[in-house]
Parts: C-alpha cells; sequence; structure tokens
C-alpha cells in the first residue's frame, strides 16, 4: 500500500459532517440488526473515513492492519457495557457537525445563533420526546433547530440572521419540512442539542475572549433520574425575568434575543444580587 499520510479524527471536533452522517447511519443498523457487531460497525466507519480523506480502500494485510487499529482507537466515541449488551455512541461536542441538510440551515457550532425563543421552544419539545420517545416529537425539534437560510445572507445589510427568524406559530411548519429526513439524522440533532443543554448549565463558554459558565444561573432540581431540562432551566421563569428588567424589550423581543445574551444578563443579574446579599 502507497504510504500517504492523512489526519484521522481523534475527537468529534474532527469529524467531518460528511463522516457524522455515515457514522449515524451505522449507528442505526447497529440498533436494528442483531448480527452486526460494535468492532464491525468501528471497522467500516473507519473504512469510510479513511476513503473519504484520500486512502481507498485495498486488499492487502497492511490495510486491514490499519483498519483494526483505528478501530481500536474510538473509546472516545462508543460506550459498551461489560458483557456488551449495551452500546452507546457517546456524542459530546458543541459543535455542529450537522451544518445544513436539504436546504435547511442549521444552529452554529456551539450555539453562537440561538435565540432564547427558539431554545425555549426546543428544550420543551425535547422533554416530550425523551419522555415519550414519540418520532413526532423528534421531527418537531429537528424542524425548529433546522430551518431556511435567512434572507439577507451574503448581501451587504446582512443581518447576522444564518437562518429565518424563529416564531412559535409556524412550528408545524418547520416540522412538515423536515419530514423526509431520515430518522437516524434525526437523532443526529437530537444528540447535539442534548448535549448543548447539558454544557450549558454547567460548563465554561468563550464569549469576546472571556472565559463565562453559566452554571450558578440554573437551579437544578435533582430526581431519581437527575434533572429533567426544561424543570432545571425553568425557562417560563427566565422570560419573565428577563422581560421584566426590559432590556431586551418586551417578552416577544426577549424570546428573539440571542439565547447566550440572555444567559450573560441572568448571569450579571445572580452575581449583582450575591455580592448585595453578601454585604448584608
Amino acid at each position: 500500500m502507497k504510504k500517504k499520510e492523512v489526519e484521522f479524527p481523534n475527537c468529534w471536533e474532527e469529524v467531518l459532517p460528511s463522516e457524522w452522517l455515515y457514522l449515524l447511519k451505522l449507528r442505526y443498523t447497529l440498533m436494528i440488526k442483531k448480527d452486526i457487531m460494535l468492532n464491525d460497525v468501528k471497522r467500516e466507519w473507519c473504512r469510510f473515513v479513511l476513503k473519504n480523506r484520500g486512502i481507498p480502500s485495498v486488499n492487502k494485510l497492511e490495510y486491514y492492519v490499519l483498519l483494526y487499529d483505528l478501530a481500536d482507537s474510538l473509546d472516545w466515541m462508543w460506550k459498551e457495557s461489560e458483557d456488551g449488551s449495551q452500546v452507546e455512541l457517546t456524542f459530546d461536542s458543541t459543535q455542529n457537525l450537522l451544518p445544513q441538510w436539504s436546504n435547511l440551515r442549521g444552529p452554529l457550532d456551539h450555539g453562537n445563533d440561538l435565540t432564547f425563543g427558539e431554545f425555549r421552544a426546543a428544550v420543551g419539545v425535547m422533554n416530550s420526546y425523551v419522555e415519550s420517545q414519540d418520532p413526532v416529537m423528534l421531527q418537531v425539534l429537528c424542524g425548529i433547530l433546522y430551518r431556511k437560510p435567512g434572507k439577507r445572507i451574503g448581501k451587504p445589510d446582512f443581518d447576522g440572521r444564518y437562518r429565518e427568524e424563529f416564531s412559535q406559530a409556524r412550528i408545524n411548519l418547520y416540522a412538515e419540512r423536515i419530514r423526509l429526513m431520515p430518522a437516524h439524522i434525526q437523532w443526529g440533532v437530537y444528540a447535539w442539542f442534548a448535549y448543548f443543554c447539558q454544557y450549558l448549565m454547567a460548563e465554561p463558554f468563550i464569549i469576546e475572549g472571556n472565559e463565562i459558565c453559566f452554571a450558578p444561573v440554573f437551579r437544578r432540581e435533582e430526581g431519581n433520574d437527575g434533572p429533567r431540562a426544561e424543570q432545571s432551566l425553568g425557562m417560563n421563569g427566565i422570560l419573565f425575568s428577563v422581560a421584566e428588567s426590559g432590556i431586551f424589550g418586551n417578552a416577544d423581543d426577549t424570546d428573539q434575543a440571542l439565547l447566550l445574551r440572555v444567559m450573560m444578563k441572568l448571569l450579571d443579574d445572580y452575581q449583582r444580587a450575591k455580592v448585595l446579599t453578601q454585604k448584608k
């Protein structure tokens, strides 16, 4: 085999969109076919990645050894129970590996363009899906997050909106546009958003060069199954609290504000209240 150097991914941020889509397809196959083993899926994905990055399949021992070695390096991607009966794809990145699907655009990396309103709606739908496993709820979630491109992209007066403005009243329309998105891809959208919610509640963001963690804002209410996102985030309470301050305008204006800006306002309020409490 002719030697050629390629960069093989060792974290989610290095996975290309086409490789993510193929991985989701393989995951689905693994879930529905009992004769498919995790190692089979790992090696097939490694074969696809190598080909996608310029190394075609060849019938040589050196190539198969490479596939086996690369497959063994994917512990960061998969989690398997000791007896092998349970397998989980452990997605843990805020980078959106599916920037667009068909003619629809998804959120920017790290949720940079998520508005508070669409996030609030998506959290509620996600919780419904987690509880019911209703595929309709999954379709609605994807429809909320993947919308048509903004009308001013590429124009001199670009307003910063890469997707059309979100409207609660159009959720059914958004869901209908997603009707042809395969179920395994819809699950990938859910995996990204679920991890983003988890990250938002506990981990730091880099905003304008500063490391900011919103963890103090969230009140976790632990139950037997851990905190539900909607309960922990208190979405309606956040909306009314911020709208009452008037910093973004009324409740409708607040829904159109960027999520991370709303979070920064809440964190500032929390820190100010903490200082006042300590002075007493």
